[in-house]
Order: structure tokens, then C-alpha cells, then sequence
């Protein structure tokens, strides 16, 4: 990917410049990572009278965001992943990250850019669609979206059990409240790429951590642990690995659900609760 140096006079210049949606564009980048065109629509593009306009909207700002720096696209068009018009994947480069810290008074650094791997992107691009339906599912419940966190800035410090330091990572972090009620959900993409091992050991993690209290002690309460399989077989998979571990107890088991995407919106609208009711209606 391309990246140029843009010196602090031209940022002010471009600050003046951009609109509060241009800018607001900048900061979904910063917090995805990546995102599609047609992502990039659904969040900041929805005044528009179709869909097909929309995407038009959406294109003609980001080459704009190119072609001052601020933003930029991979090299390859990321076919087989939420293809077509909106397939393309763009990122915030440096310069884009100096402009929305022109006012930030402490040091802040970015990562470089890099050209990621397949697997890497298809794993952020369904982390940024989870993100962007926890919006959509927002605005169209009229619930409130308080807060919401993506890796590295969700990941959790504590102490594991063997007193060493330990750090629990999940993919992103949500804070939602539906009038006075507040719900708090880790949320994990599961791609059906990693092994039993490899999911219980992160569930064990987990387990550990709310064991420990740190969360509890920030923030009152334990996040409900959601994990997102994208076929009914690995959802079955996933919810039979947790129940046959004995290393957790059946009272942590509660901390964890498992849905597809279809599920996702039930589950932010009326609670865990709601899904066991919906698949007891199924019967």
C-alpha cells in the first residue's frame, strides 16, 4: 500500500476541508482497521435515497480520502469476500491518523500499514461486519450503542491463576442499552479455523479471567462471552467443546453462548434469554 508524508500545515489545510461525515469515515477506519465500500454505505451512507446511490456516495468520498492521503486500498480486490460493487477494502494511513490527532495532545503512534494475508483480512472483514450490524441493529431497535471497543484496545490485562500476567483477548467489545437496561458483550468471530484446543483455551481464558474479578471490579458486571459461528455444524461444534470441558464449571459455562449471525439480532434486542425461547418455539 502507498503512503506519503503530509506535513502538520497541509492537515490543518485538509481539517478545514473535510465534513464531519468525511471525518466521521476517518474514524470508523481507525476503529475497523478495514472496511469495505459497501460497509463504509451502511454506516455513513444511509440518507441516501437507494442503496445503488448510496455505494456511488460512498466511492466518490473515498477516492477523495485517497487522493489526499488519508485513506487507502489494497492492492487486490478481496473477491469471495462480501463481493461485488463495495468489495473494495480500505484502510487509515498514517497521515489519516495525524489529521484526527491534530488536536490530541498526547503521543500517539500508529502501526505501519502492511499488505495482510487472506486469512487475516477475511477474519477483520467479518469482525467489521459484526461491528457494523451491531449498529444497524441499533439504530433500527432504537436501542443506544454506549460503547464499543475493537482488538487491541478491547484486550484485557489480569493475573492468571499461576499469578503470572495474562491478557485476555477477544475480537471486539460492545456496550448496549435498551432504555435503563445495559448489556455488555466480548464477542468472538469464530471462522472455523482454529482447533478444539485452540477455542477451549481461550474459553478457559475466560473462564480465568471473570474468576478473577478484574472486570467485575471496572465495570460491576462480567461481559456475556459471544461466539459467532458462520455454519449451524461449527455453531454445534463450538457448544459441544464447552460442554464437555471439565475444566468449566457449570455455573462459568453461563458466561458463554453460541449463534450464527442470523441469530445476532435477538440476541442484542432481548437478551440470551430470548434465544432459548426462539429455538423452544421451533420445536
Amino acid at each position: 500500500m502507498r503512503g506519503k508524508y503530509i506535513a502538520k500545515r497541509r492537515l490543518e489545510e485538509l481539517d478545514r476541508l473535510l465534513s464531519e461525515r468525511d471525518k466521521a469515515v476517518l474514524r470508523s477506519l481507525e476503529k475497523c482497521r478495514y472496511l469495505l465500500t459497501g460497509q463504509i454505505r451502511r454506516l455513513h451512507f444511509t440518507d441516501s435515497k437507494t442503496e445503488t446511490a448510496g455505494l456511488r456516495a460512498a466511492s466518490r468520498v473515498m477516492v477523495k480520502l485517497r487522493d489526499f492521503g488519508m485513506a487507502d486500498a489494497l492492492e487486490r480486490r478481496i473477491g469471495g469476500v462480501r463481493a461485488g460493487s463495495g468489495s473494495y477494502a480500505w484502510t487509515l494511513t498514517e497521515s489519516g491518523g495525524n489529521l484526527l490527532n491534530l488536536r490530541n495532545t498526547e503521543n500517539t503512534q500508529r502501526k505501519r500499514s502492511f499488505e495482510p494475508s487472506l486469512n487475516f483480512m477475511k477474519h477483520t472483514l467479518e469482525v467489521s461486519e459484526t461491528y457494523v450490524q451491531l449498529t444497524e441493529i441499533c439504530r433500527q431497535n432504537h436501542l443506544e450503542l454506549l460503547k464499543t471497543e475493537m482488538e487491541p484496545e478491547c484486550w484485557r490485562p489480569y493475573t492468571g491463576e499461576d499469578g503470572k500476567p495474562a491478557s485476555m483477548k477477544p475480537d471486539m467489545f460492545a456496550v448496549t442499552a435498551n432504555g435503563e437496561y445495559e448489556d455488555s458483550w466480548f464477542i468472538e468471530v469464530d471462522m472455523n479455523t482454529e482447533s478444539p484446543s485452540v477455542v477451549l483455551d481461550k474459553c478457559r481464558r475466560y473462564t480465568h479471567y471473570c474468576a478473577s474479578g478484574a472486570e467485575q471490579k471496572q465495570h460491576e458486571v462480567f461481559p456475556l462471552v459471544v461466539w459467532l459461528a458462520y455454519s449451524e455444524n461449527r455453531e454445534n461444534k463450538l457448544k459441544q467443546y464447552i460442554d464437555d470441558c471439565r475444566e468449566i464449571s457449570e455455573k462459568s459455562k453461563g458466561i458463554f453462548v453460541v449463534i450464527m449471525p442470523t441469530e445476532f439480532e435477538t440476541l442484542v434486542r432481548n437478551g440470551a434469554g430470548a434465544l432459548g425461547e426462539k429455538k423452544g418455539d421451533e420445536k
